[in-house]
């Protein structure tokens, strides 16, 4: 099931930078992820259920470097129909280095000229060599769409659409068929998320319980993919965020204390770019000013979320604070 509200309220500020190709339909790709669209210029999503999380979405000519820098996971949509661009590559490269979390997104893989094994191969090549595959696309009857997902790990079927989904065991031909595939991520999980003992009995030999790889796979360094057409990866990858932590945490410093924004109390952001700002503490209806060099300015706000404003003419590393505040964000230093 898809988290609920009361479960996520206690969610932090996240904020996800997602990477797609150029033709893609970006109304689509939101719909398949279980997200609103809440602003097309730049795009941006979110979650109902998950308030503090935004994403913004830039297609391969609008990626910018400077977001990747000030987010906390990156998420590249993989595109059957189009591939991927050298500027892709280079921003992944950027995340590896920063060492984000990642996440990849299959998409049109049923009618374009790539399908999911094709991609999964192009990412292990290019970007991911210890990419995860746990979840497999199931074609519907007539090959003209996908019916659901099958999960490596469990060996379990998920089909249907939200809420009504679907769990049950795949029949024994499809886990046989499967049984390299699900080796592979026994063994990726094994030397990436195990602790020392449980590795060993691995090595051994011994059987390891799903339990324990299931909890490997929320190590925060597992890259795997998910496929998304036809809304069937929106748990998948709903779980995957859910489970994400802030990495980008500018210093707070007003004039009793230094702490990071993590715990503020006020309203409080930075600006990342000309149009983009990262927001934390609670939303309230306070005008915002923009502090940059002991210069204040009003900020013509287009889109006031928890965890980022979208407004125009602003200045990169200005702090967005009320009027009543003194307080100050200066950017991590990694």
């Amino acid at each position: 099931m898809l988290p609920s509200a009361s479960a996520e309220s206690g969610q932090p500020h996240v904020l996800i930078y997602l990477v797609t190709s150029d033709t893609a339909d970006l109304q689509q790709l939101c719909a398949n992820l279980g997200a609103q669209l809440v602003s097309t210029s730049p795009t941006v999503m979110r979650f109902p259920a998950m308030p503090k999380v935004a994403i913004v979405t830039h297609s391969q000519s609008q990626i910018d470097a400077r977001i990747v820098q000030s987010c906390d996971a990156l998420v590249v949509a993989l595109d059957g129909s189009s591939g991927v661009g050298r500027e892709t590559f280079i921003l992944w490269q950027q995340a590896r280095d920063q060492s984000l979390p990642r996440h990849f997104l299959a998409t049109n893989t049923v009618h374009g000229r790539a399908d999911f094994d094709e991609l999964s191969a192009i990412a292990i090549r290019t970007m991911e060599p210890d990419l995860m595959i746990r979840y497999l696309p199931i074609d519907s009857d007539d090959e003209s769409s996908l019916a659901g997902i099958y999960d490596l790990l469990t060996s379990e079927i998920q089909t249907g659409t939200a809420p009504d989904w679907i769990t049950v065991s795949a029949d024994p031909e499809h886990i046989a068929i499967t049984s390299t595939a699900r080796e592979e991520l026994f063994d990726h999980l094994a030397y990436s998320g195990l602790d020392d003992a449980t590795l060993a009995n691995h090595q051994a030999g011994l059987p390891i319980s799903v339990t324990k790889l299931e909890s490997a796979w929320l190590h925060p360094d597992v890259v795997s993919i998910t496929p998304i057409d036809f809304k069937v990866g929106i748990r998948v990858f709903s779980s995957w965020i859910a489970n994400l932590a802030p990495v980008w945490l500018p210093s707070l410093v007003d004039a009793q204390s230094t702490t990071d924004v993590a715990h503020a109390q006020e309203r409080i952001g930075i600006v990342i770019t000309e149009e983009i700002a990262r927001m934390w503490g609670d939303q309230n209806q306070e005008e915002l000013l923009m502090i940059k060099n002991g210069e204040v300015s009003k900020v013509d706000t287009k889109l006031d979320s928890p965890t980022i404003i979208i407004a125009s003419e602003l200045t990169p590393a200005a702090t967005l604070r009320n009027s009543k505040s003194s307080s100050l964000l200066f950017t991590p230093a990694f």
